[in-house]
Order: C-alpha cells, then sequence, then structure tokens
C-alpha cells in the first residue's frame, strides 16, 4: 500500500477540493495555534473549510496549548483527528486523548528531532492513547523556516515504538520516492512542499507530487 497522505495548512475551500482530488487522505487545518504562523485560521473558518473535504478524505486540526482550549476546539469543530503541536506534556497528551477518544476522535502528538531522550519521549507518548506521532523538524517556534526531513531519526522511532509514526519535513515532488524508498512510512505529511506562497497550495505541485509518489510502484487511488 502506497503511504497515507496528510497536507496541512490549507486556507481556502478550492485548495481543499484540489488536493482532495488529486488524492489527499487528510486534510490539515492549522487552528488557533497559540504561536503566529501565516498558516493559522480561526475556528469557525476552520469549520467552513471541513464543508469542502468530501467523504473520500479526513480531516485533522493542529493546535496546541492548554488542555481545556484544546478539548472546546476539537468538540467544536469535530475533526478526525487532532494534532498536538505545541509541547503539550506526557500529562496534558493522556487526558486530551482519553476525553476525545469518547468522541470518536484520535490524538496525534508531534514530536521534534533535538528533544532530549526522543526515542524515550516517543516510547511515553506511544503508551499515552494517542493514535499516531508525528516527527517533524517544523518547531513551534521556527513553523516558517521549517526544516528537512530526518530519515535517521525517523527510523529509530519506528524501531521504537508500536504506534503509527507520520514522517514529515520538506517532503514534495523531488524527494518523496527516496523517502517512501528509504521509510517505508506508513503516512506522510506534507506543507510547504506543495504550496506557491504560505496557505496557498499549488496545483501544479500537488499534482506532480502525486504522479511522483504513483512512481514508487504502490498501489494508488484512482482520480
Amino acid at each position: 500500500m502506497r503511504p497515507t497522505v496528510k497536507i496541512c495548512g490549507l486556507k481556502r475551500a478550492e485548495d481543499v477540493q484540489m488536493c482532495v482530488r488529486h488524492g489527499a487522505d487528510i486534510l490539515g487545518f492549522v487552528v488557533d495555534y497559540p504561536q503566529e504562523t501565516p498558516w493559522n485560521v480561526r475556528a469557525e473558518s476552520a469549520k467552513e473549510l471541513m464543508k469542502a473535504v468530501s467523504e473520500a478524505a479526513e480531516t485533522c486540526i493542529v493546535t496546541g496549548g492548554a488542555p481545556a482550549k484544546v478539548l472546546n476546539l476539537a468538540l467544536k469543530i469535530k475533526p478526525n483527528y487532532v494534532q498536538l503541536h505545541c509541547g503539550e506534556t506526557l500529562e496534558d497528551t493522556v487526558y486530551i486523548s482519553d476525553k476525545l477518544g469518547k468522541h470518536g476522535i484520535k490524538v496525534i502528538k508531534t514530536l521534534f528531532p533535538q528533544m532530549p531522550d526522543l526515542e524515550k519521549a516517543a516510547k511515553d507518548f506511544s503508551t499515552a492513547g494517542v493514535y499516531a506521532l508525528l516527527l517533524d523538524p517544523r518547531t513551534p517556534d521556527n513553523a516558517v523556516a521549517g526544516g528537512a526531513v530526518n530519515l535517521s531519526a525517523y527510523k529509530k522511532l519506528r524501531c521504537a515504538v508500536n504506534c503509527p509514526v507520520i514522517l514529515a519535513g520538506g517532503i514534495n515532488s523531488e524527494n518523496v520516492k527516496e523517502v517512501v524508498f528509504q521509510t517505508e512510512a506508513p503516512i506522510i505529511d506534507l506543507m510547504t512542499g506543495v504550496e506557491h506562497l504560505p496557505g496557498l497550495k499549488d496545483a501544479a505541485k500537488v499534482l506532480a507530487f502525486f504522479q511522483s509518489l504513483r512512481e514508487c510502484g504502490k498501489p494508488f487511488r484512482a482520480l
């Protein structure tokens, strides 16, 4: 099976529809993020954008902060996934995962390559009730700068935990084949690699990405 593809940082309904049409499995929206970022949208805007997501795809909000705030957002917007991306503690993650799990909402916890004791952190969070972990060089304080995919750290995490580990970090049409070959990642996350400007997806880049993914020799959902 080809990896599940999550495209994040969407801000326009036409981009949502275009990404789904070309093959995106999960559409991500950065919602009420605690720090300034060009991809941020308000909760009401996210709810409107999610109306453009067909039944062929799922939705995810990327947020962070106090558990009460995260829970309120999630229950208001009702996505399929909530991605915690702003340094939430293990205790917070356990609490959020338990509460949202009762509503059928899965939690993704983001980890960063430079975290101390990364493998131990991954093991701890993987037992906290999360659906998946996401390894991302785009830390809360350098969201615009981003970073390159860290294949070595990713492989270590895949060996350390049993839950899915999502791979992120500058993935685009030019490197996706090598990334998939090197990691066999079950889920990959893209954002800037298919953008014209922050929050503005580029249809040509999205199409080129999925064309490259087809060339990996893995089964692919037809348009």
